[in-house]
């Protein structure tokens, strides 16, 4: 990997190291201590900085892997919810619960996994995510009854979870240098942005024997891991170390995580049913309109808590450029998970091509995704400078997208001529807004809420990923047939191309670059 030049530049998004990024944060927050009290007790160099770069390149690795994991687990599911579907006689109205029951818990939990992460050890706190993942996968592949896999996928969600704040968390521990630290986060994103897209090509290879033989790969690949880091990984101190453990219990703050919990599941319950049973019916109405009253709730509720034991940080709000970060986020996930849908969709149900063949079909995907997440670490400026890389970003995306729109379904030639340029071109700019959100997010929170802001920026995709299969699915109905009219297709790339590039232009206007400044000098090769 080329080494990384010494500079002197401005970014909007990392910050400097522990001693010197709190002074520049404090320029542009309000006057308020940000949970100082927490942050008194975070060691000055973590045992995790002073590993060998052998040894964190390995746990670097586990950590990209875990991330890996769980993103396929929602993208496998794509593929995968027709089989599951007849051989556990799951009826239609409830097939949406294959998906949903693992990416809703995944979600709901993910800030209250990344307090824990905070609060307590993160190492110990991954090691028990991954590897209970690792099990439960195993079980799930012997399930014969469609509620028991329900419920299992559900706790697999959870235990999931538990392995992306506590990842992060130790992965800003282990590279403290800001601008070494913003490429490591760069590949532990494009590990989740591949998921994606090798999902697909997993669940269609395993499924040429069973859909079983997926969750079983994941059991092979993830308790191995598991076990080797309980080993690998040194006792790693939580940011909030010094507190007694009684301590740390008041600052779970389980009322908000409670509020947290029902906000989003409703949310998602809305929206995942409001396809299928009706957008005018109580169960869609109901869970959206009590979700957005906890909204406002949940907000007063954490503002009102003493400094450090809130689930978000105080003060949060006037994090630098957190509104225009928060609504970019907003837009990759949304992007990536119409797109790969519908297509999956239409190939296999409307072009009768097998799961292999449209797994294939989709891999230029994970090609693309590859080599713009390389190009991220001798290129930095990619994550660093967004003011101007985000926008050209969504601009690709929207160009990407505008040509499956209309290309007719890509039968026969038009795959060649529209569908594949238009993969190529908007996952480069997919990739570049995926992996830079993730990073400046994560990097836009203090280092005592390292945990909570990884799992932050995690919540956002997720739902806005919901959101917008929910509104792609409601848009399939403007044709007048699915199966083989492409109209509604197209309104639905219209809709996720469109809203790329409104989010593009809102934070082309809205970031603004001096608001943080970071000064890297004489920075290491990586």
């Amino acid at each position: 990997m080329a080494p990384t030049p010494p500079a002197t530049m401005t970014t909007g998004g990392p910050h400097e190291d522990d001693t010197a990024r709190k002074p520049k944060l404090e320029a542009t927050m309000p006057k308020e201590p940000v949970d100082e009290d927490t942050s008194d007790a975070t060691p000055a160099t973590s045992t995790l900085a002073t590993l060998r770069p052998l040894h964190k390149s390995f746990l670097l690795f586990c950590f990209c892997l875990s991330m890996f994991i769980d993103g396929a687990g929602v993208g496998a599911a794509f593929l995968m919810t027709a089989p599951i579907a007849h051989e556990l006689n799951i009826g239609l109205s409830n097939q949406a619960w294959i998906l949903a029951s693992y990416s809703l818990s995944f979600a709901c939990a993910l800030l209250f996994a990344g307090r824990l992460a905070d609060l307590y050890s993160p190492n110990v706190v991954y090691t028990v995510g991954l590897f209970g993942l690792g099990v439960l996968s195993l079980v799930i592949s012997f399930m014969r009854d469609q509620y028991s896999f329900f419920i299992l996928r559900a706790v697999s969600g959870l235990l999931a979870v538990l392995t992306i704040p506590s990842s992060i968390n130790m992965i800003v521990q282990m590279y403290p240098d800001p601008l070494e630290q913003a490429k490591k986060l760069a590949l532990f994103g494009l590990a989740a942005a591949l998921a994606n897209v090798f999902a697909f090509i997993l669940a269609g290879v395993f499924m040429l024997a069973s859909w079983r033989w997926y969750f079983r790969f994941v059991a092979i690949v993830v308790v191995p891991f598991s076990i080797a880091t309980w080993f690998m990984i040194p006792r790693t101190e939580a940011v909030a170390g010094g507190l007694r453990g009684g301590e740390k219990w008041k600052r779970m703050d389980l009322g908000g995580v409670f509020m947290m919990f029902a906000m989003v599941i409703l949310f998602i319950l809305a929206f995942t049913q409001g396809p299928v049973d009706g957008w005018d019916k109580p169960i869609f109405i109901a869970p959206l309109v009590v979700s957005i009253v906890l909204l406002p709730v949940f907000l007063w509720w954490e503002q009102r808590l003493p400094v450090g034991y809130a689930l978000l940080p105080h003060g949060i709000w006037k994090f630098p450029n957190i509104f225009p970060l928060m609504l970019m986020a907003s837009a990759p996930f949304l992007w990536f998970a119409t797109y790969q849908l519908r297509l999956a969709t239409w190939l296999q149900e409307s072009l009768h091509n097998s799961p292999i063949l449209t797994a294939a079909k989709i891999l230029p995907m994970g090609a693309a995704s590859v080599v713009v997440g390389l190009f991220t670490q001798p290129f930095p400026w990619l994550i660093t400078r967004p003011k101007y890389v985000q926008p050209a970003a969504a601009s690709l995306v929207f160009a990407g997208t505008m040509l499956i729109a209309f290309s007719n379904g890509g039968a026969g030639r038009d795959f060649w001529r529209w569908i594949l340029p238009s993969e190529i071109i908007g996952v480069v700019g997919g990739m570049v807004i995926f992996v830079g959100m993730t990073t400046n997010i994560t990097q836009a929170f203090p280092l005592e809420f390292a945990g909570v802001g990884g799992s932050f920026a995690q919540v956002i995709l997720q739902i806005s990923g919901v959101v917008g299969i929910a509104v792609q699915t409601a848009l399939l109905t403007t044709g007048t047939d699915p199966l083989t009219d492409w109209t509604g297709s197209r309104n639905g790339y219209f809709f996720s191309g469109g809203y790329v590039m409104l989010c593009g232009l809102v934070f082309l206007l809205w970031y603004k670059e001096d608001k943080v400044k970071v000064e890297v000098k004489d920075v290491p090769p990586v």
